[in-house]
Order: structure tokens, then C-alpha cells, then sequence
């Protein structure tokens, strides 16, 4: 028998039947399902006959069971696990947004595009902001629950309409600048024509593509008598990326045997929409409608063993019913081969409710190649670990510490019963007296003899026992997961906190990198000008592949004691063993800021040619100030690390200027200014050497 893969070529259209049992196979095959119900009840804390009172009733068990060990029992929810998953999400989307994104080149000559790039870039990540927070976080939740997540990264253009005045006299400066023969140039006439009002109103839907005829007309009437129209025009509201968190098994699938995203033979993302949602698709993206007519009968319907229109919530053990409103829409990215040979990757939308006859034509919305210029499945993998090759095959939080969180619920409950026990033990009553009588405060009970009413001894069992489980369960899973715990060493927290980082900020690269790529793609020359430079442009632009993105951040940030000792211990390095000037004092005030202060450092921080120049223009704003016989503002030369540069800068603009050059050779009231300004100046150079000599003892030979 031949065995092909059905879905490796293209032949033109889409194999819908093809893909839809591809889809089914995804999501049916590997558990998928049964592990991630487990992972929510784990961490929700969900199981069957819980009550809000957090204790067991026989009423909510099933008839014929009995709580254990009694009626009234413990039975408290404990959040070991939602809480592992919380804090390493605190940890992650830190460190997605204190990250430093840097761009390289791969040649020598790369250096200024690769700036441009870090520009662009952190234009297009403080833009998308808020966007990038919130899903963030739900690709943290979702990586740390179930193990793994993706990022779908895509671009969005979407169109809106604005209100546009055209005014006879505009009209009249268009003909102007027509040939003379044209239609264009006998149109201020035509205008004031009623019997060419049709005509006119044709030229009219010419200059504004998709306007109606009736709404044409109105524009050349209304021209005609009060000399101004007013008319909607389309024009792109948003035109910029997106980055979407998709959750497993919910609203990304691929097959169960994937080992690299980017090779998968297909991936699907899945979609709840509404009617109203689908039946827009037509006019805005040009879904065919016959297939909407078809896809909204289908809400409500499940597909097959797997009831895929209903789920269960997150924070509720109720399901919410997918079936009343929206109907399930799938678009599927398959890479295969055209008729040369040739890779490429196209994407088909489609239900997977919907099947169609044998003989009869598949339905679905659109199919086409995927336009993106990378060329590569526009979705980037999260792992939470790496211990196979298959993307699956990475446990969540909820998988690993199930167990944990059953062992404290079990030494919480017992502490519970025994507490319960021990305040109020069973009664041993003699058989005379029946059960008539009830213990209770202050109760007088009737003997007849001594020991007719006597308290069962409970079991002894010192509560520490299991306050103690309950501590090295604890802090057990504070090591696994890196969690702060006086009991283990700082040294091992940080190596697992930074290598969950690491992993987390791979993924982020493998974002920006596509994102940057959509960039260069969809952004128009103009709009790069804007945010670069046109030289810088230009050159980005060319070669969008040949750079390399690193984000970074290091979690030892974190802790601002030690962030203060290294500071201070490379303070020292820099002033005292940098004879060679090897350390680049900008570079090191960029660091020292963004550790101490990474939520200010943007503002404050300027590149170092801007510095340079605002410097510079600060000594001549402060030159041309005493040619005009006012005293220049004085540095705090105790202070003032720049005092060299600027008496560089200032010996410069005296020795260029002939208007400076005239003034110290004829005016004695700038040359007094003048010479208090450079003491000023040399004073700070000589409390720096001082401040070094002070530090060592001596004075260098290279601070002259």
C-alpha cells in the first residue's frame, strides 16, 4: 500500500476532510485532554463532594458513602500549587519586562543597522505595551500549568472610516493641473450640469474606490449647491503586530508526534465566534458567505467522542455552554510543497462541524498562501523544561506537585480532626442511661453511680508531627522550583530562578525576531524614517534576516543588596584599576540605572551622542553667556565627573571661534569670566584625581 502524506503537497485547493481528522487526531490523541483536566483540579483544588464550608458532609457524596472519618470532618483546599505557578509567573513576566533587548549584526559593517534595529525595536515594544503585559501573563499561566504554551505572532491591519470634505474650489485646482483634453479638466463645468450628474458622480467613485452610486451622487449635488461635500473614506486605524498567548489543547493543537514547531506538518488554532463576528469576515477579509450560511447552523454541535463546545471554567466546577451562541472556527498552517518543488506555507479556514458529501465540494472560509516574508509557522513554542524532544513532553507545575499538595492537605486535615477530637471526644454513656441526656456548658447530668459518663482518651499524636511534614514538603518544593527559602542556599535558588528565565527568554527572542521581520515587511519606508533614521532605513531594511536578537536579564537584580555591592564593587574597579581606560563609563552608568532603577531608566537615560552633544551645547550656551557679561553657573566641582570633557570642549570652541578668540585678546570683563570658568573647571578635574589619590595614595603617571 502506498503511504503518502496526504498533506505534504499542494495541489491547489485544500484537503479539508484531510485536515479535519488530522485536527481530530491533535486533540484525541496522547491524553491531551485527561492531562490538562488533571493539571486544573490539582490547582483549582477541585474534587468530588466539596462544600463551602471546607468539610466533608455525607450529603455530598454519592447515596451509600459516608465521609471519612466523620460528618463534619476537614476537608480544607490547599494552594501549594497555584501558588508555585503564581510565583514563578511574578518571576517570568519581570523578567519579560525589565529585559534588555539588543540587536547584533553579523558582519563588521553591521554595527550602526544593528542599532537602528535596537531602535526600532524598542519603539515597537514600549507601543505594544500593555498588550505585551496581559499576554504575557496568560503565556506564563499557561506554561508553568501545563508545561508548555505558544505565542501567536501576527500582524493586524484594520480599516475604519473618517469623514472627508471636498470643496469646489479643490475641484476646480484638480482640473487645473489635468491635461486639457481630459474628463478631469471639464469637471467644474459638468458639476453645475444636473442632466451629467450621473456621469460626474462616476469620476466621483473613481477618486474614492467602494463609494456607492447614490452616495456619489449626493457628493456632486451637494458640490453644485452649496460648494462643499462631505463624504466617509476607508483608512487604516491599525496597522501594527500582534503577539497572542494560545492556551494547550484549547486554542493551539498539532500532532501528537511533533518534535519542532517550525517542521510541524500542520498546526491549528482554534476560535470561538459569533455570528455577527463570522458573517463580518465576508466584508473585511472576503470569507465566502456560503460557507458562514452553513458554519452558523453548526453552534452547539460537538465533534465526536470529545465534546469540544463545552468547558469546564477555570475557577467553577460548572461548564460553560460554548453550544448556545458561537460556533467553532479552525485555521490550519500546513507547510507543503507547490508544484516545483518549492516550500511554502499556506493556511486554510475552515469547520471542523462541517463535512460534506462524498462527490460534493469541502466548505470552507479562505485558503491561501501565508504572505509573511520569514516564511516560517507564525507561532513561537514556551517550554517549561526540556527532558525530551516531543513539545508535549513537558510537565507543568501541577503534574510534579500534585502529590505535595495532597501530603500538606493530609496533615492540615489531620491537625483539623485531631483538634476536633481533642475539644470535644465521643462519650462513653452506661447502657442504663440510654442517650437521653446531651453533653453541653453547664449541663447537669443525673449519675447514679461514679463513671456513668466518661470521655474516650483520644490517640496521642503531637500536632508537630505534622507541622513538621507539612514544613519539608514545603521546602522541598521550594527547591524543585526555586523559591526563596531561608533553609536553602541563595546560590541554588538563583541557578534554578535564572535557568527558567533563560528558558522563558528564548521564547521572547524567537518573538521579537519575527516580529521585526513583520516589521520591515508591513511598515512603510516612511514610518521607519519616523522612528529610525532615513539613512538607517534604508539599510534595515535591506537585509532583514542577517541580524540577531538577545534578550537578557539577570535575577540577581532582584536582590537590591547584592545589585548595591556589585555596583559598588565595579565603582571601584572603575576608579581605581582602569588605568587603561579599558571600562566604558557610559556603558557602566546605563547598567548601574537600569539595576537600581529599571522602571526610570528609559527616561533618563540618553544615547551617548545625545549626551555628547547636550554637553557640548551647554558649554557654548555657557560661552556665549559671558560674551554677553553674565556670569556662567558654576559646576559643583566637588562633584562633577564631566569637568574634563567640558574643559576639553571649552578650549575647542575658544580655539575656533574668531568671535571668542577677539574677545579674549580685547574684552577684560570675558576674560575674567572666562578664566573663573576654566579654575571652575580644572577644580573638578583636580577633586577627581584627588578622590583617586585619596582611594590608592598616589597619583598616576597617566593623571599627569
Amino acid at each position: 500500500m502506498e503511504n503518502t502524506d496526504a498533506l505534504a503537497k499542494h495541489t491547489g485547493g485544500p484537503d479539508v476532510p484531510e485536515l479535519i481528522q488530522e485536527f481530530r487526531r491533535s486533540m484525541d490523541e496522547g491524553f491531551t485532554l485527561e492531562r490538562t483536566s488533571a493539571a486544573d483540579k490539582a490547582r483549582y483544588m477541585r474534587w468530588d463532594g466539596q462544600s463551602d464550608d471546607g468539610k466533608k458532609h455525607d450529603a455530598n457524596l454519592p447515596e451509600g458513602n459516608q465521609a471519612f472519618p466523620w460528618d463534619g470532618a476537614s476537608d480544607t483546599r490547599i494552594p501549594l500549587v497555584d501558588s508555585i505557578i503564581n510565583d514563578c509567573v511574578d518571576m517570568l513576566t519581570t523578567s519579560a519586562s525589565r529585559s534588555q533587548l539588543s540587536v547584533s549584526g553579523t558582519e563588521v559593517g553591521d554595527l550602526e543597522p544593528a542599532g537602528a534595529a535596537t531602535t526600532l525595536m524598542n519603539w515597537v515594544r514600549n507601543n505594544m505595551h500593555n498588550t505585551l503585559g496581559s499576554e504575557s501573563e496568560l503565556l506564563g499561566q499557561y506554561m508553568m500549568a501545563y508545561g508548555w504554551s505558544a505565542a501567536f505572532v501576527g500582524w493586524e491591519q484594520q480599516s475604519a472610516l473618517k469623514t472627508q470634505t471636498l470643496t469646489l474650489e479643490e475641484v476646480h485646482a484638480m482640473a487645473a493641473q489635468s491635461a486639457p483634453d481630459s474628463l478631469m479638466a471639464s469637471l467644474p463645468g459638468m458639476i453645475n450640469e444636473p442632466e451629467r450628474e450621473s456621469e460626474v458622480a462616476g469620476v466621483v467613485q473613481d477618486y474614492v474606490p467602494g463609494m456607492k452610486k447614490w452616495a456619489a451622487r449626493k457628493v456632486v449635488k451637494d458640490l453644485r449647491e452649496t460648494g462643499q461635500a462631505e463624504f466617509p473614506v476607508p483608512y487604516i486605524c491599525r496597522n501594527a503586530p500582534s503577539v497572542t498567548a494560545l492556551k494547550p489543547y484549547d486554542d493551539v493543537l498539532f500532532p501528537p508526534e511533533t518534535i519542532d514547531l517550525q517542521k510541524a506538518r500542520v498546526i491549528f488554532r482554534r476560535q470561538f465566534m459569533s455570528e455577527v463576528e463570522l458573517r463580518a469576515k465576508v466584508t473585511d477579509e472576503g470569507w465566502d458567505a456560503s460557507f458562514v450560511d452553513e458554519a452558523v447552523q453548526t453552534a452547539g454541535k460537538s465533534l465526536g467522542i470529545n465534546d469540544v463546545s463545552r468547558a469546564l471554567s477555570a475557577l467553577t466546577d460548572s461548564t460553560i455552554e460554548r453550544r448556545d451562541n458561537l460556533v467553532e472556527i479552525v485555521w490550519a498552517y500546513t507547510r507543503q510543497l507547490d508544484s516545483n518543488g518549492v516550500p511554502g506555507i499556506w493556511y486554510t479556514v475552515f469547520c471542523p462541524l462541517l463535512s460534506n458529501n462524498e462527490g460534493e465540494p469541502s466548505l470552507f472560509a479562505k485558503h491561501e498562501m501565508l504572505d509573511y516574508a520569514h516564511n516560517e509557522y507564525p507561532f513561537v513554542l514556551f517550554r517549561r523544561e526540556h527532558v525530551a524532544r516531543r513539545v508535549t513532553e513537558s510537565r507543568g507545575v501541577s503534574e510534579i506537585a500534585r502529590t505535595w499538595q495532597q501530603e500538606i492537605k493530609a496533615q492540615r486535615d489531620s491537625v483539623f480532626d485531631s483538634t476536633s477530637f481533642e475539644t470535644l471526644p465521643p462519650i462513653q454513656v452506661s447502657k442504663r442511661l440510654g442517650l437521653a441526656n446531651k453533653i453541653g456548658p453547664a449541663v447537669q447530668l443525673p449519675v447514679t453511680r461514679a463513671g456513668d459518663y466518661q470521655f474516650l482518651q483520644p490517640p496521642s499524636r503531637p500536632p508537630q508531627t505534622a507541622f513538621s511534614v507539612m514544613d519539608a514538603v514545603r521546602q522541598q518544593a521550594d527547591e524543585y522550583f526555586g523559591r526563596p527559602n531561608a533553609q536553602i542556599p541563595q546560590v541554588v535558588t538563583q541557578l534554578k530562578q535564572q535557568r527558567m528565565v533563560n528558558q522563558w527568554l528564548r521564547g521572547w527572542t524567537e518573538v521579537f525576531r519575527q516580529v521585526f521581520r513583520l516589521c520591515i515587511q508591513y511598515y512603510s519606508l516612511e514610518e521607519l524614517v519616523r522612528v529610525t533614521s532615513a539613512q538607517a532605513a534604508q539599510v534595515i531594511s535591506h537585509d532583514a534576516a542577517r541580524y540577531d536578537f538577545v534578550l537578557k536579564f539577570n535575577v540577581a537584580e532582584l536582590d537590591s543588596d547584592l545589585v548595591k555591592s556589585k555596583l559598588d564593587a565595579i565603582s571601584t574597579i572603575a576608579t581605581t584599576l582602569d588605568a587603561a581606560g579599558r571600562i566604558d563609563k557610559v556603558k557602566l552608568v546605563d547598567k548601574a540605572l537600569r539595576a537600581v532603577a529599571p522602571e526610570a531608566a528609559d527616561e533618563m537615560l540618553v544615547d551617548e551622542a545625545a549626551a555628547s552633544q547636550k554637553m557640548y551645547n551647554d558649554v557654548k550656551r555657557d560661552i556665549a553667556q559671558m560674551l554677553l557679561g553674565f556670569e556662567a553657573s558654576y559646576a559643583d566641582a566637588s562633584n562633577d565627573p564631566s569637568s574634563g570633557s567640558k574643559m576639553q570642549m571649552a578650549q575647542e570652541i575658544a580655539g575656533s571661534n574668531p568671535r571668542v578668540q577677539q574677545a579674549m585678546e580685547g574684552d577684560e570683563m570675558f576674560q575674567q569670566l572666562m578664566q573663573k570658568y576654566m579654575e571652575n573647571l580644572q577644580m573638578g578635574v583636580m577633586q577627581q584625581q584627588n578622590k583617586q589619590i585619596g582611594r590608592i595614595g598616589t597619583k598616576p603617571m597617566q593623571a599627569g
